[in-house]
Parts: C-alpha cells; structure tokens; sequence
C-alpha cells in the first residue's frame, strides 16, 4: 500500500536514496519545505528543515538552509553521539559550508564544520565533500553560489576531496584528496570532482566516485579506501560509464555500469576485481537502488519511461529472485533535467516501509510504501520451509 506521507500546498522532499529518514521511534521522518520546485535553486533560496509526522504527515519546521538541491536535498542525517538523537543537515555560514546538529526535543543547535554526505554505520564519524565545488561542475547535486565558476577552477586542488568529520567534536580534516586519485590516473588534466561517497556495512571502507571533464566531455571512475583514508584503489577506470551503486557486504558493490559491455547492474569485488551481471527482472540498466536493512530485498527505480513519463518502484528478494512493481508515477515534462523528481527509495530501519520523493499529484511530496506484508510474507514462508 503507498500512502502520501507530506501533504501540500508547499513542496516536501528528502532527497537522495539509501539514507535512512526516520528517527529511531519511526514516528517522524527528515524533510525539506520548499514553495517552489521548477527551477534549480539559487543563493539566496531558502529550505525550511523539519520533520514529517508518520501519524497525519504534520510537518514541524526546525530551521531554514540554502544549501541544497532539488536532487540530494541537504543529505540530511540521523546521529546520536552523546548529545541526544539529533539530525543533521548541510548549510552555509557566511562563504563556508558547514553541517548542523539539532535535538528535535530541545532544540538545542550545534555546529559542525564541514558538510556532510555520508555517516558511517558507528554513527561517530562522517564524510564531507565540498557541495559548492559540485555546483561549479554538476549543478544538479552542488549547492548553489558565487565562489565558484568551472572556468576559474583548480583542476586538480592538493586541498580539496574527501573530509572526516568527527561528530562528536564538530572537527573535521582532510580524508583523501582529489590530487591523490589523480596521481594513480594522471593523463587527464580536466577539472575533476568527488561525489557520492558511501561507507561499507561495516564501516571499514569507503565507496566514492571522480569525476572529470576535459574538451567538453566527462567521465567518471570509482575508487575504494579504507575508513581512514589509506590502501586507495580504483575499482572502474576512466573510460566506461559509471554510475549508481550499493555495497552487498562490505567486499563488494552493486553498480550500475557499462565495463562489461551494454550498461547494466553489475556485481564486483572491490578487492579482486570480479564481476559479474546481475540479472534481475525489470531492473533498469540504471536507477537508484538499495538494499534492506537485512540485505535481503533490492528497492529500486527507473526514470521517466513512455508516454505519460512514468517511474516505476520496484522490489527485488534476493532469495527467491523476484521482482514486485510497488507502483508507477506519472511525472510531467515541466520536472526534468537539475530539478527532475527521481524517486530515490529510502528504507526505513526495520526494513518495512520504503519513502520516496515523487510529483505525480502535481506538487512534490514524499510518499511511503508500506511493504511489511510483503517482507513478512516472505519470512514466514522461510519458516514454513524450514
């Protein structure tokens, strides 16, 4: 059963996929109010950050930020690091981006000095990467300002590329920098960026991508490092079309790429570079998939397809190989391109509701699949088996 979860007139959205929203009672969910979404954002735009009641979707607004998009939102997170549940989200402090830490009970803020993308699953540590940057060159995921233009960039800065953020004391540091990747693949000078990092299971390891554009064209690679920024290792080379991924286990990554030829879902090893086709039943060759908290069922979406635009939701088991269409979402032609509406599926901590951002009734809003049914169903036909 999909149910609306926001309600409108004002925009609600999260953003990105494979990030839990929901707090640790499941009773409220991370959100962005926005009056408008037709448009990428700009420097002076401003997001109200709150939370969506589960129980009649009243949104509680919290604060206000203009760093984000219409695509990652601010990659808003929850953490508990001896300060109470908190959530997290990115914004400016005058030229320099910066995340914040907020209790929903007292309301008490603190700052913490990088912004973040990714939590690791101890929930002490993250990682930053520099949104204004993205802006300057990938628009749809950076955070709109003035300090960047593509022409004048650093191609390749010694100073920029992965941050560790320590949560706890707001402190943050150099990780990995982009000049690092470069030195492994030196022959392309274009400007390069990271994007998308994401932790293993076990915390252990880091998944990113880089990014670079020379003589008008771009290409991306994915790379591996451990959690503390050594044994760096690129896992798919220039050269081949890279894009949305998930860790299985903390060894290996779901990815959509083209290295074994047509694009498409593949399985690989980060560690002995074995790979193999993941063919799974109306997967896409790309859209943005995750796994359940118990690894044992695949959320995934497409984009736009046929005539009425539709995005398809869908739900893989792993065990028995089967795909269940959860719905499809007619999206009007005006919601393309940096501000495009893709579903980006989000599990919720005990892996029986999926939400996910959409603008098939007219404005965009977050909706939740509630697919407990489906997954108890599932175990206890195991049970019956055994």
């Amino acid at each position: 059963m999909i149910t609306r979860l926001s309600t409108g007139p004002r925009h609600h959205f999260f953003g990105y996929y494979g990030i839990c929203p929901w707090n640790s009672t499941g009773r409220h969910h991370l959100a962005l109010q926005t009056d408008f979404h037709d448009r990428a954002p700009r420097r002076d735009d401003k997001a109200v950050v709150g939370l969506v009641a589960a129980d009649g979707g009243e949104f509680t607004p919290f604060a206000e930020t203009s760093a984000f998009n219409l695509q990652q939102g601010s990659m808003m997170h929850w953490i508990d690091v001896g300060f109470g549940q908190e959530f997290t989200y990115n914004d400016w402090d005058g030229e320099r981006l910066v995340a914040r830490a907020v209790n929903p009970r007292t309301r008490a803020k603190r700052t913490i000095d990088a912004p973040i993308a990714a939590v690791s699953p101890s929930g002490t540590t993250a990682i930053g990467l520099n949104f204004a940057r993205m802006s300057a060159c990938r628009r749809v995921v950076g955070y709109a300002n003035s300090m960047y233009a593509f022409e004048g960039l650093t191609a390749i800065p010694e100073d920029d590329g992965l941050y560790q953020i320590d949560l706890r004391t707001g402190r943050s540091g150099l990780l990995v920098s982009i000049a690092a990747v470069h030195r492994q693949m030196p022959r392309f000078q274009g400007p390069h960026w990271f994007n998308h990092a994401v932790f293993n299971p076990g915390g252990t390891r880091l998944l990113f991508v880089c990014r670079m554009r020379e003589a008008k064209r771009g290409s991306t690679s994915v790379w591996v490092a451990d959690a503390d920024g050594g044994n760096l290792d690129c896992v798919i080379e220039y050269g081949y079309w890279s894009s949305h991924f998930a860790w299985i286990d903390d060894e290996s990554i779901m990815i959509s790429t083209n290295v074994p030829g047509e694009m498409g879902f593949t399985s690989i090893n980060t560690r002995s570079k074995e790979m193999s086709r993941m063919e799974i039943a109306e997967f896409p060759a790309d859209g943005h998939n995750a796994f359940s908290p118990d690894f044992q069922w695949i959320v995934c979406d497409t984009y736009p397809e046929g005539p009425n635009r539709e995005c398809r939701l869908l739900l893989h088991n792993r065990r028995r190989k089967t795909t269940l269409r959860l719905g499809s979402f007619a999206h009007p032609e005006y919601i393309h391109g940096d501000w495009r509406c893709d579903l980006h599926p989000r599990w919720s901590q005990d892996g029986r509701i999926i939400t996910f951002d959409s603008v098939h009734e007219g404005t965009r809003q977050i909706y939740a699949a509630d697919v407990r049914g489906i997954v108890d169903d599932d175990a206890n036909h195991d049970c019956r088996a055994n």
